[in-house]
């Protein structure tokens, strides 16, 4: 099976993606929730869950994501990543 990567400019690798994975701050988790980008899991017992994470880069500069197992969508703002969402969640 193959994932979609939605990036025009680079190609990435999901291992060292999530290797840098990094937590949202409180204001960043606030905005992902505010916008409706969130994920709906048994064990969060229905809360939402941000649908959006960060992962840090080996230069220091940090890149957003939303993804399924079939998609991902990697930005380099936490708006892009948002506004990414809609059409990610239609990969789920």
């Amino acid at each position: 099976m193959s994932i979609w990567i939605l990036c025009k400019s680079k190609s990435y690798d999901m291992k060292k993606l999530k290797a840098g994975r990094t937590p949202l701050t409180p204001e960043e988790r606030a905005a992902v929730i505010k916008a409706g980008a969130v994920w709906h899991h048994a064990q969060h017992k229905g809360e939402p869950s941000a649908a959006v994470w960060k992962t840090k880069q080996k230069d220091g500069s940090f890149l957003y994501c939303c993804n399924t197992h079939r998609a991902i969508a990697i930005k380099k703002t936490l708006k892009g990543a948002i506004a990414a969402f809609k059409f990610i969640k239609t990969t789920a």
